[in-house]
């Protein structure tokens, strides 16, 4: 073999050679980049809604953040709020409204990309998004003959579940070919609680007391809902934090604090549940961000400013809670996340942000 042609061998070769360190050593270092920035593997997603500028009244973006960085879902020349992530592989879907017109108009939003749910015609509200196979499942309200009417939206056609009375849906959960809905229904002058399985409701309250089912999670055969009824029926009133499973409740709160549940998860033989309660025994007081375990009450916050968490989700050995609090006695909203208890602030407080709901994948 000729001295050129070693010669442009041991060329190649060293080409080669400094062509694989480049690649492998670009590689390591892309993904060490990728495991600084999320060094858990996993994404946190938060839906809710913060104003164009720090007046109250101000026109409203509805917002996605991912890990803390927010993305505009609307464009902020009409309100808009998002009020529930759900993801599915690769895909994201939010469920909000945005005001056109002088009507609000339930919408679901696909990787950013929205539809419509109702047409304008009627006011009406997208309040919790669950993605099952290949469909996806909406609930809501949009008014009526008489005020507003429970539905849930299946790939966008809808179901009315209201049976003709006032009626909110609030939250949706399927499990195999079941569809559970939570949310309320009003009886003669107050609202009970009730749950919708394939479109038949069961009370959950008897109607004396106003009531609210707010939450359902399906776990293996076992239905639970969170929500809160008044202690009793007089101007003065006294919410209870409840927890129903298959239709018996559990209180959560003791009746003399007003608390509440947003949001309820269930992991293992685990029961978790979001919500607030107020610092004193009155409505005047500041509300206190609280997280449930099996029962067992954590505060989020201190009472010193007003503070409520909005949705949950447990994943391996971490609790993520979504929420807000008030950036002092005079200051906007700040949409918040917690971890284990320790606050991430999603917004700096310069205009009213807040959370609605929290997914981790």
């Amino acid at each position: 073999m000729s001295n050129s042609i070693i010669k442009k061998i041991k060329k190649g070769l060293l080409l080669l050679l400094i062509f694989i360190t480049t690649f492998f050593s670009c590689s390591k270092d892309d993904n060490n980049q990728d495991e600084e920035e999320n060094p858990t593997g996993l994404t946190v997603y938060v839906a809710g809604y913060e104003n164009i500028n720090n007046e109250f009244s101000s026109p409203t973006y509805a917002k996605l953040w991912k890990n803390g960085k927010s993305t505009n879902l609307t464009d902020g020349t009409k309100s808009a709020t998002a009020q529930a992530v759900y993801v599915s592989e690769n895909d994201v879907y939010v469920a909000g409204s945005e005001l056109i017109g002088t009507k609000y108009v339930a919408k679901v939003w696909k990787n950013g990309v929205a539809t419509n749910l109702t047409d304008g015609s009627k006011g009406a509200n997208a309040y919790s998004v669950f993605v099952s196979g290949n469909n996806v499942y909406v609930a809501g309200s949009e008014e009526g003959f008489v005020g507003f009417n429970a539905k849930v939206w299946k790939n966008g056609v809808a179901t009315d579940l209201s049976d003709g009375l006032q009626s909110f849906a609030n939250s949706v959960f399927v499990s195999g070919n079941d569809v559970f809905v939570a949310g309320v229904q009003l009886n003669i002058s107050t609202f009970m609680a009730v749950i919708w399985k394939n479109g038949v409701a069961t009370k959950l309250t008897d109607g004396l007391k106003e009531a609210s089912a707010n939450s359902v999670f399906v776990s293996g055969n076992d239905v639970y809902v969170g929500g809160s009824e008044y202690v009793n029926n007089t101007s003065n009133q006294t919410a209870i934090a409840k927890i129903w499973k298959n239709g018996v409740a559990t209180n959560l709160s003791d009746g003399i604090k007003p608390a509440y549940i947003t949001s309820v998860f269930v992991k293992d033989n685990d029961v978790y549940a979001a919500g607030f309660q107020s610092a004193e025994a009155n409505y005047t007081s500041n509300l206190i961000a609280m997280v449930w375990k099996n029962g067992v009450a954590t505060n989020l916050t201190d009472g010193t400013y007003y503070a409520k968490a909005t949705g949950i989700f447990v994943i391996g050995n971490d609790v993520y809670v979504s929420g807000r609090e008030q950036s002092g006695s005079n200051g906007s909203d700040v949409a918040k996340v917690w971890k284990n208890g320790v606050a991430t602030n999603l917004t700096n407080g310069n205009q009213l942000g807040r959370t609605s709901s929290i997914f981790v994948k």
